[in-house]
């Protein structure tokens, strides 16, 4: 036979070849789609099965079987309330914190009997009355 007819039968051969391989690619490939939608269903699934058990453990009837059970927390006790009608008593300080000349003790004037004093004063002043 000669070379050219070798390479004819050559050709057929290939020609007839390559839907077959092209037709298993593609089976190949719609297998292992196929197989990965499987598991994005069974992941989904998964998803919604730990979303469900995440809103059990936050459920508030858990929460507190769990503050009562492990941490021996009790129920708070009821507030009491109580409203006072009467204003508080005025603010009086002692002479020693006064500014020199002020009138808020009684109305009693405080002279200033120490310089080194001065200094605490004008800081108690800025403490207390600002």
């Amino acid at each position: 036979m000669p070379a050219w007819a070798w390479l004819a039968v050559f050709g057929l051969c290939i020609a007839a070849a390559l839907p077959v391989i092209r037709t298993s690619s593609v089976t190949e490939s719609g297998t292992e789609l196929r197989a990965l939608e499987a598991e994005r269903e069974q992941l989904n699934s998964e998803i919604r099965s730990l979303a469900a058990h995440v809103g059990q453990l936050g459920s508030l009837a858990r929460v507190k079987d769990q503050a009562v059970e492990r941490l021996n927390m009790v129920p708070a006790r009821p507030t009491v309330v109580l409203e006072v009608e009467q204003s508080p008593p005025a603010r009086t300080l002692p002479a020693r914190f006064l500014p020199a000349g002020s009138e808020l003790a009684g109305g009693v004037e405080h002279a200033s009997t120490d310089a080194g004093t001065s200094v605490w004063r004008s800081i108690f002043d800025v403490l207390i009355y600002e």
